[in-house]
């Protein structure tokens, strides 16, 4: 399922956010959503979700606009990893998983073979499996990272977006997650996904889109993208002896 933005502006309430975003993705892509904190990296992912309704502009799932789908399809369509990681139920790890068949489901809310397929899939691809008879409530935060993963997954939907997912999560557990997400690309999904790590993003994504101040700013292989000056100018950041650096404020 092939992605489209086309002249996306959109905001919260009041508050401008995106300015005249266009950019494009397809199956097969892992992209990497880069940018400072307040560029707008969340309010593309939401209004790609269709959880924000654009104020001009278009999002576009195969020539469709995401507005106009019926909810069940849209549900379908698009699978959401929000940054917050509520610890708050008190559910097994595989009937949190299992919520992701919920577009799936008949009127009696039972299971169907192709769901616990998917369920079983999901678990197995972010690398939970071992932890579905615990309680989401108990695990720690990197393992309850990877549960919420799975649940999107379960999902099953063509396109995938994904909100910080490695945020405040050691080494470990973000190299596992990215390889997920990667995994879930090269199975033929379009995946999005917002990083702070630049060098997860050059590891990983096969590209990434730079925002800065609402604006798309960069958009190609993070090898050209993350060039020196963008660096410099998005992140006040520079490279020196193969370290980034932080560029001191002027006076």
């Amino acid at each position: 399922m092939s992605l489209q933005i086309k002249n996306l502006c959109a905001g919260y309430g009041d508050m401008p956010v995106l300015q005249n975003i266009n950019g494009a993705a397809k199956p097969g892509e892992l992209i990497g959503l880069l940018g400072p904190n307040g560029s707008g990296k969340s309010c593309l992912l939401k209004a790609i979700a269709g959880l924000i309704t654009p104020t001009s502009g278009h999002v576009m799932l195969s020539n469709k606009a995401v507005p106009s789908l019926p909810p069940k399809t849209q549900a379908k369509s698009i699978a959401w990893l929000a940054q917050d990681r509520s610890a708050a139920w008190a559910l097994s790890v595989r009937e949190l998983v299992a919520l992701g068949r919920a577009p799936y489901r008949g009127r009696l809310g039972r299971f169907s073979h192709a769901d616990t397929q998917a369920i079983d899939g999901a678990m197995s691809s972010a690398y939970c499996v071992d932890l579905q008879d615990r309680r989401f409530d108990t695990l720690s935060g990197g393992e309850q990272a990877r549960v919420l993963l799975a649940r999107a997954l379960a999902v099953g939907a063509p396109l995938l977006l994904a909100d910080e997912p490695t945020a405040s999560l050691d080494p470990y557990y973000q190299i596992s997650i990215l390889q997920s997400l990667a995994n879930e690309a090269k199975s033929g999904k379009t995946v999005i996904a917002s990083l702070h790590d630049l060098n997860l993003a050059r590891q990983f994504c096969d590209r990434v889109w730079v925002m800065q101040k609402g604006k798309l700013v960069a958009d190609a292989a993070p090898q050209k993208a993350l060039s020196a000056s963008l660096l410099a100018d998005v992140f006040r950041i520079q490279t020196k002896n193969g370290f980034s650096v932080q560029i001191p404020e002027k006076n």
